[in-house]
């Protein structure tokens, strides 16, 4: 026999039960952000890029060889870089139009 807690979930705007497998509430028609996990990693990865892209672009914005100044941008962009794999994208967001 199935379990039944696993089948039903709840609303967390009006803490209506629902089917598990529910994407939109029936009551007050809040909708589960249904995109795999995959892309949202992917956004962190694009972000730290864009982070370390920055940064190289102001390094060797004047053409005369490295300048200081745009290595902390490169510096926290490897960090979030390294650090992206590790993030918990995994947690199930809910949106409803106000």
């Amino acid at each position: 026999m199935a379990d039944t807690a696993s089948e039903t979930q709840t609303c967390p705007f009006c803490y209506t039960e629902m089917d598990g497998r529910a994407d939109v509430c029936p009551n007050c028609l809040a909708t589960k952000d249904t995109t795999p996990e995959w892309a949202k990693r992917l956004k962190v990865y694009w972000s730290a890029a864009v982070v370390i892209f920055i940064g190289l672009a102001l390094a060797f914005i004047d053409g005369k060889g490295m300048n200081w100044w745009g290595m902390p941008f490169v510096g926290v962009g490897a960090f979030f870089l390294l650090k992206a794999r590790k993030v918990d994208v995994s947690d199930v967001i809910w949106h409803r139009k106000e």
